[in-house]
């Protein structure tokens, strides 16, 4: 029985080494370490052929039977389940023998010699199985090896995917920011050439605008001096007068000179006011804005509103508007030039009257235009709002109404430079300039200008 144990030990050592990587779980370790002990404590006993022989030997059979159910009846050991067929013949002719020995030892003498071919035909099969097993495991090895590599390349290709991704990710990001920067930096040189443009016509204006201010200036000024000499030849004919005999011709002559006096002091006063504005537009044209005095805001907006309606009616094409004048009579005198900011008042209210004569062209008797001009004082500021009930502005072209030579007027009608100028009177009184509208209903120009006492 020495070979029955010899067996069980084999196959429970076996068992216990081919465990892999992932090992067997804790209670078949358990069984593996007390079964090899059991094996040995019989391979002891049968080898000192101790006494009860045939309970020892009735129990090798046992062990190795419970390990070859093991092995067939446990999932862990499924690719184990060849090894459990290998010692099979061996076992077999051993508990033959064990019981015919046992039962009737006459018989087991007559046939010893056949039991013990059997073992040796039993030991060449087991033999061959447990080679045929032993390559079949290597098989299995090498597939899970196979299918380990498998999975570990394909982890490794969806980590590198991944990988990829994030880093196609960042260079996209990496182009888009490039891109954006790109995008900007050609902006801000397509705004500084179209400023520059524009500075350049400008710059042109101005020496054209000094030009013809230089050239009207010298026949003004003859206006201007020959009134004067005028006004003073009236008065010495004035005081030659009393010494003509009275009559009903002198009377008349005295009543002619009056009125011809009454002309040249408009003359000169008028005069002198073209004289103002030439003066102003020289100033202009060399980038000055002349001096700043404290003015008279809301009688500066009556003169020149009226001026700018009056203006209007004598044009070719005239409208009706109601002009409303929604002053602050509190409010202090503002240190403006004067001369530069009745350009915006005219300025804003003539493109009023325009904006509002396009859109009775199109709505007829039924639209009723209407101009309404406010003061008012915030904190250390003057507010100033000119509202019209006209087309308004669409917002896509909001932002272009300040720059200079953009006009939404047709042909020759405009030339793009009243609001830019306008904006640029406000801010050189440390002004803002803001356009609030509503496409069809209103539009307000609401300027903000530092206020300061007398």
């Amino acid at each position: 029985m020495i070979l029955v144990n010899l067996i069980s030990l084999f196959l429970l050592y076996y068992l216990k080494k081919s465990s892999g990587p992932q090992g067997f779980p804790a209670h078949l370790h358990r069984y593996f370490k007390y079964g090899m002990i059991a094996a040995a404590v019989l391979i002891a006993l049968g080898v000192a052929a101790a006494p009860p022989v045939i309970l020892f030997q009735l129990l090798s059979f046992v062990l190795v039977g419970g390990i070859i159910y093991l092995i067939l009846n446990t999932p862990e050991l499924q690719y184990q389940r060849a090894l459990a067929i290998t010692p099979l013949p061996i076992v077999g002719v051993q508990l033959l023998d064990y019981l015919i020995k046992t039962l009737s030892p006459g018989i087991h003498e007559v046939i010893e010699n056949y039991l013990d071919a059997a073992g040796f035909f039993a030991l060449i099969w087991a033999v061959t199985m447990w080679l045929n097993h032993r390559k079949q495991m290597k098989e299995v090895e090498i597939e899970r090896i196979i299918s380990k590599e498998q999975e570990r390349q394909l982890r490794s290709t969806a980590e590198q995917k991944i990988q990829l991704e994030m880093l196609v990710a960042e260079r996209t990001s990496e182009i888009l920011n490039q891109k954006e920067e790109l995008q900007h930096a050609l902006d801000h040189l397509r705004s500084t050439q179209e400023q520059l443009i524009q500075q350049e016509k400008l710059a042109s204006l101005g020496q054209l605008t000094a030009g013809i201010a230089h050239e009207i200036k010298n026949p003004l000024n003859f206006v201007n001096n020959f009134s004067e000499l005028s006004v003073d030849f009236l008065q010495e004919i004035g005081e030659e007068m009393p010494k003509i005999a009275d009559s009903p011709e002198k009377e008349n002559i005295l009543d002619l000179l009056e009125n011809v006096k009454s002309n040249l002091e408009k003359i000169r006063h008028h005069g002198s006011r073209a004289d103002s504005i030439v003066k102003s537009m020289l100033m202009h044209s060399r980038g000055g804005t002349g001096s700043l005095e404290p003015t008279d805001l809301n009688g500066l907006i009556r003169e020149y509103s009226n001026l700018a309606f009056h203006g209007m009616r004598a044009n070719p094409n005239p409208i009706n508007v109601d002009i409303q004048l929604a002053l602050d009579e509190t409010l202090p005198k503002v240190r403006l030039n004067a001369e530069d900011f009745s350009r915006v008042i005219l300025n804003l209210v003539k493109n009023a009257f325009d904006a509002m004569r396009d859109k009775i062209s199109v709505s007829g008797s039924e639209y009723h235009a209407k101009v309404q001009i406010r003061t008012k004082e915030q904190g250390d500021d003057v507010l100033i709002e000119v509202e019209d009930n006209g087309p308004g502005v669409p917002e896509q072209i909001r932002d272009k109404l300040l720059m200079p030579f953009f006009t939404t007027k047709k042909g020759t009608e405009g030339t793009g430079l009243g609001l830019s100028i306008t904006h640029d009177i406000i801010k050189s009184h440390e002004g803002t300039l803001e356009i609030i509208s509503e496409e069809g209903k209103f539009t307000i120009f609401r300027i903000l200008i530092p206020k300061s006492t007398e």
